[in-house]
């Protein structure tokens, strides 16, 4: 029984030792009844530790950069883009915008819309998903579909990422089927439940890998397109000229100054309940005072002694 032991504990160590060489996220123990069985996981996961090492350019002659996965509709690329858009026909211009992602097969992620019909205001943001072969055609339909002011775009390579993930992954499946051989042999309850320990972690983390992948599957088969649609009642000039210029400002200005009259105006309405009880206010005000100074007059300025003609002393006249 203890020769058996010092067997099991040998195997795990060498598959352990091989797991963390190839960089399988610690997931390429075994636990084995022998010695040739533990050889045999170590060795398949030496062969594909190989794969995932050149995808990531550090072995091999499957590098990214020596050509493998040329020609370049190979490569994995993620493409996002923004559109702004803007119309004097706020609901034709929506909905040919909807009618285009549909017709590219693509969804809405999501939607937000604000302002309103009355003012003239209105304004939509979607994001949305597209399918990474109709790229291209949506885009140039979205811009057909309103004024175009503005597009961005960016692409992303995730290619060895990609190669990485799919060779993690087929590390992974070669030493869980190992596993489940070994489980098969296993003589007793000892092994097999440290065979299954073991297991359940390699299970873990193809369940980890095999999540990442799909994001980045959905990634890239379906790009993301964020669009902005605004209502406006003057479409921007595609390439204005001086004279459109000084129009645009002028309008701009205009707008402007109507603008602050307008809340000039609304602000004084806003107040005028205020004012009416000022004014009113000011009015008792005079009046009481007006009453109060009738009532108690201001008393007359007294004369001085002496400014009368009768205390003037006599004037003399020069006698010729």
């Amino acid at each position: 029984m203890k020769h058996r032991k010092k067997w099991i504990a040998a195997a795990l160590a060498a598959a352990l030792f091989t797991g963390l060489f190839t960089g399988c996220g610690g997931a390429s123990g075994a636990t084995a009844t022998s010695t040739a069985a533990a050889q045999e996981i170590a060795q398949g996961s030496e062969e594909a530790g190989a794969v995932a090492d050149a995808a990531n350019g550090t072995g091999g002659q499957t590098s990214l950069d020596s050509g493998a996965l040329t020609p370049q509709d190979s490569r994995k690329i993620i493409y996002n883009a923004t559109l702004w858009l803007e119309t004097k026909q706020y609901d034709q211009a929506s909905a040919d915008l909807l009618e285009a992602a549909s017709q590219a097969g693509a969804y809405v992620q999501s939607s937000e819309t604000s302002g309103s019909a009355e003012r003239g205001d209105r304004s939509v943001y979607y994001t949305l998903r597209v399918p990474a072969e109709h790229y291209s055609e949506f885009l140039n339909a979205a811009g057909q579909a309103a004024n175009l002011t503005r597009r961005s775009e960016s692409t992303q390579d995730v290619t060895a990422e990609y190669v990485d993930l799919e060779a993690r992954l087929a590390s992974l499946e070669q030493q869980r089927q190992r596993l489940d051989e070994l489980a098969a042999k296993a003589e007793n309850l000892e092994d097999l439940l440290a065979i299954e320990n073991q297991r359940t972690q390699v299970q873990y983390e193809i369940e980890s890998y095999t999540g990442q992948m799909n994001v980045l599957k959905d990634q890239i088969a379906y790009s993301t397109v964020e669009v902005y649609l605004d209502e406006v009642t003057e479409l921007t000039p595609q390439s204005p000229g001086f004279a459109s210029r000084v129009g645009s400002a002028f309008r701009g200005s205009w707008k402007g100054f109507v603008a602050v009259v307008q809340e000039l105006v609304i602000g004084l309405i806003y107040l005028l309940p205020f004012l009416v009880v000022a004014a009113v206010v000011i009015v008792l005000v005079v009046l009481l005072a007006r009453r109060a100074a009738k009532k108690h007059p201001r008393p007359s300025a007294q004369k001085q002694p002496g400014t009368d003609g009768a205390n003037q002393p006599p004037k003399y006249t020069q006698m010729k």
